[in-house]
């Protein structure tokens, strides 16, 4: 065989080999990314011994050992002790999640209803407010939504909704029915009400305060599918809201 065909086959090969160890090094570093990525992520439930304990402003902070890791959870105020074995949710996980009440930046927190210990569910006995980014319950109303007119000058929900991309970064004006309330969450109070005009209801933020059932008025900048993570995405929530109560 001719050198030069000599030469050109064994390149061919160093290549082929190259290409080869290149291919199985990249699915191998795939596999490892989407393994390392997001160890929980595809889990329902985190289940372990408890190995901390923090008891702060009607929360209880477990760190929870899996055996393979250590991860914090957190619910409202629970009756748990150290060594304990509990389970909990994955659904709602808060990565650098700062606790105001504890002064602390936690990597990652999972916020759940309860703690199972595998012969009941531990539940809350405090009357602390969830909030839509900590919980998973919201303190809501069962009431049916009031009959009123919409505020003087205002809009109704309806009219938001069929006009959005008009009112969209404005500040509006609306009279509803408080649906929901959750307190402190990321430096607000949250809330959603109702009217008559239509069975979608709008969100609030707002420093200030009301109680389910009460009839408000709002005034805030309105913004359209505003994502704040974790699932919580709004079609049109009103910001930085002041509301008054009638």
């Amino acid at each position: 065989m001719p050198s030069n065909t000599r030469k050109f086959i064994t390149f061919l090969a160093c290549v082929s080999f190259s290409l080869l160890n290149a291919g199985a090094i990249s699915t191998a570093y795939s596999s490892q990314m989407s393994t390392e990525a997001e160890p929980h992520a595809a889990l329902n439930t985190i289940s372990g011994k408890v190995t901390d304990v923090i008891e702060s402003a009607g929360y209880t902070y477990a760190e929870v050992d899996t055996g393979n890791m250590k991860v914090w959870a957190a619910t409202t105020t629970t009756s748990i002790n150290i060594g304990d074995t509990i389970s909990f949710s994955t659904s709602m996980p808060m990565k650098n999640y700062h606790s105001k009440s504890l002064n602390r930046e936690f990597p990652l927190v999972y916020f759940a209803n309860s703690f199972d210990t595998g012969i009941t569910s531990m539940k809350s006995g405090a009357t602390a407010t969830a909030s839509p980014h900590e919980m998973i319950t919201h303190h809501q109303t069962t009431r049916p939504i009031k009959e009123f007119s919409k505020a003087k000058g205002g809009n109704t929900i309806a009219e938001l909704y069929a006009e959005k991309d008009k009112f969209n970064g404005k500040t509006i004006h609306v009279r509803g029915q408080v649906t929901k309330f959750t307190s402190n969450v990321m430096g607000r109070n949250w809330l959603h009400i109702s009217d008559s005009s239509t069975q979608d209801d709008l969100a609030i933020t707002t420093s200030n305060t009301a109680a389910i059932d009460d009839v408000i008025v709002v005034d805030g900048k309105l913004s359209l599918d505003k994502d704040f993570n974790y699932g919580y995405v709004y079609p049109l929530i009103v910001e930085d809201a002041t509301i008054v109560k009638e």
